[in-house]
């Protein structure tokens, strides 16, 4: 039995890291053996990509994220899904598509470092208030260039992972993409776990009950 790659994606400040830990728990109890990790990873490559926006850009940046992104498939995604357990990321390609887009990279050349990284079963890009998610990014403290932008960077950012959620889905990634609106942490993850359900099955061994290219909530 293999296990089963779910990437949740999205703007700084969105709420990916609260909602990906509550909609893990909340797989966990639905039987799932559950593994989460991030993008940019804890190692070396990972930490230099996350603190090293201003030391390096474009296509040294662009390089960078996708060597992290190889060494993360090799040591840590692929032997937990031969474990059979149900991999989380917090950030993946579409995090790239975004930002490395928004750095001058052209995105065929992207595209082209990311040919041979691992597709996941369901990529869920999540979008809100741009000022709120600026706001929220801040808050937590600000280690990156791309979160430094003026007052239409957060809206760019916004639009551009939209974008990228059909280029995913038209290039044959399943992509759902949810706008949080007003809804809680709690409320966003259990709605994100019925979406999760009809594309993945179950952990008993459901089969899935549908599998879109691209869906849309808001």
């Amino acid at each position: 039995m293999s296990g089963r790659f779910l990437v949740l994606d999205g703007p700084s400040g969105v709420g990916k890291t609260t909602v990906t830990a509550l909609l893990a728990d909340l797989l966990a109890e639905d039987g799932w053996d559950v593994h989460r990790t991030k993008e940019p990873t804890h190692t070396q490559l990972g930490e230099t990509a996350r603190y090293g926006t201003d030391d390096y850009h474009g296509l040294t940046l662009a390089c960078l994220v996708t060597a992290d992104r190889y060494q993360h498939l090799e040591t840590e995604i692929r032997p937990a899904l031969a474990a059979a357990k149900l991999v989380i990321c917090d950030r993946y390609l579409a995090t790239s598509l975004v930002l490395q887009r928004l750095d001058g990279v052209d995105g065929e050349f992207i595209w082209a470092l990311n040919q041979y990284v691992d597709r996941p079963d369901l990529t869920i890009i999540l979008t809100g208030d741009p000022t709120r998610s600026r706001a929220r990014a801040a808050a937590r403290g600000i280690h990156s260039r791309f979160h430094r932008g003026g007052p239409g960077a957060g809206q760019q950012e916004r639009e551009r992972y939209a974008e990228v959620a059909v280029e995913l889905a038209e290039a044959g990634f399943p992509v759902h993409l949810h706008d949080i609106g007003e809804q809680t942490p709690n409320e966003v993850a259990a709605e994100l776990l019925i979406q999760v359900k009809l594309v993945l099955g179950t952990a008993c061994g459901q089969q899935p009950t549908g599998e879109a290219a691209c869906t849309n909530a808001s």
